[in-house]
């Protein structure tokens, strides 16, 4: 039994080192990552589709959805964006950025795109006005919030 406890151990050990090498690799990603992004961006401005075109557009948006130890830069970011019109920025990215970054500032979030570990399994975050959440998420192009949590759920099974 002892030998067995100690083998336990060190697989829990070892796997929660592997686990903790790969955020520290993740968050220099980021880091690299939100650096020339905020290059490009001081350069061009958001990388609109006409810009860029779509895939990329798309990307830019997800490089600063993970910018998350830059709340300040997403939110510039997202000031751009909003400028933007429907043709050159997808409508949804900017509610996807905007509950990123009122999730990390503490508030509620308003079109329930930030989903969080619970014992139930995934879960939506605080929202705001969540009788209305799916009235939202309609105007941006999303799915109903049921429908999205049950996607959410299944792919994390």
């Amino acid at each position: 039994m002892a030998a067995e406890l100690v083998r336990m151990a060190d697989e829990d050990q070892q796997m929660r080192r592997k686990m903790q090498a790969v955020h520290e690799e993740l968050r220099a990603i980021d880091a690299r990552n939100t650096e020339r992004l905020r290059a490009m961006v001081a350069e061009i401005g958001w990388p609109t589709r006409s810009k860029v075109g779509p895939a990329a557009e798309h990307v830019a948006w997800l490089l600063v959805q993970h910018a998350d130890h830059n709340v300040a830069f997403q939110r510039h970011c997202l000031a751009l964006m909003e400028r933007e019109s429907g043709d050159e920025v997808c409508a949804n990215h900017l509610a996807y950025l905007e509950d990123r970054i009122r999730v990390a500032e503490g508030r509620p979030q308003r079109y329930g795109t930030q989903l969080n570990m619970t014992d139930h399994g995934l879960d939506v975050k605080e929202l705001e006005d969540p009788a209305n959440v799916d009235e939202r998420r309609q105007r941006v192009g999303l799915e109903p919030i049921a429908e999205y949590i049950k996607r959410a759920r299944g792919s994390a099974s």
